[in-house]
C-alpha cells in the first residue's frame, strides 16, 4: 500500500509541477480560490418554481401550465 501511494504523490507532484510552469502561480490560486467558492455557492437554494412538471408530479405537487402550452394544447383540439 505505501508503494502505492508514494507512486500516485510522485504523479500528482509532476503534475502540479507541469502546471505550476506552464499557467504560472497566480493563474493556479484564481482557479483553486474559484473553485472553493463554485463548490461552496451558500447562496444557490432550491426552489421549487426551478422544477420541472416532471419532477412535481413526483413530489406530489400541482404541475405549472405555461401559457403557450394551454394555447398550443387548445389549438391541437380545434384542428
Amino acid at each position: 500500500m505505501r508503494e502505492m501511494q508514494l507512486m500516485v504523490d510522485d504523479v500528482l507532484e509532476d503534475q502540479l509541477e507541469a502546471l505550476w510552469r506552464r499557467h504560472g502561480p497566480w493563474a493556479i490560486v484564481k482557479g483553486l480560490i474559484g473553485t472553493s467558492l463554485r463548490r461552496s455557492q451558500p447562496w444557490a437554494k432550491n426552489r421549487i418554481g426551478d422544477l420541472t412538471n416532471y419532477m412535481r408530479r413526483d413530489i406530489g405537487l400541482k404541475e405549472v401550465v405555461d401559457d403557450n402550452e394551454e394555447r398550443a394544447l387548445q389549438l391541437r383540439r380545434f384542428l
